[in-house]
């Protein structure tokens, strides 16, 4: 049994998640060899920033409205039978917040490469970085919010902490 506090699917959407929102970094980073020319990164397309800023609070909102909803608990059921649930639809709505806000970052790498800048990159980077970090890191905030959805009918989802903790 791992010394942390933490269930092991904490550790483990954590360690994923980590990995995948480390991949904007990556191909951000290489993009810089793609679209940066002797002349710089190119003009700054103020139209396609406005685009991607709109993508960005379309993302923020699907993610703060509906990101977060689930069906509440049933009651019944073994602590560590509703946990495993918990952590499945919250791995699940973490996966998909996920999709949302980086197709921020997604988008902004075909505009950048079409207008051949690379500011729409570092706005599309910058803007996905934001939202995966407050959105989608599976971290103490969301934990509870999802939580908060799933206990709606009084049952404990178990989410934000080991069974024991709740007992």
């Amino acid at each position: 049994m791992p010394n942390s506090s933490r269930p092991p699917s904490a550790a483990t959407l954590t360690t994923t998640v980590g990995a995948m929102v480390l991949s904007v970094p990556l191909m951000t980073f290489t993009l810089y060899f793609v679209l940066v020319t002797d002349d710089g990164f190119g003009d700054f397309p103020a139209t396609w920033a406005l685009a991607i800023l709109a993508l960005a609070v379309g993302a923020y909102a699907f993610c703060e409205y509906v990101g977060f909803r689930t069906a509440p608990l049933e009651h019944g059921g073994e602590p560590h039978e509703v946990e495993a649930a918990s952590w499945m639809r919250f791995t699940t709505s973490t996966f998909v917040r996920f999709a949302v806000c980086e197709a921020v970052f997604l988008i902004s790498v075909p505009l950048g490469i079409i207008t051949q800048s690379f500011w729409i990159v570092l706005v599309g980077a910058a803007l996905g970085l934001a939202l995966l970090t407050w959105e989608v890191w599976p971290g103490p905030r969301n934990q509870r919010r999802f939580a908060a959805a799933l206990e709606a009918r009084g049952v404990p989802s178990y989410l934000p902490g080991r069974p024991q903790d709740h007992l």
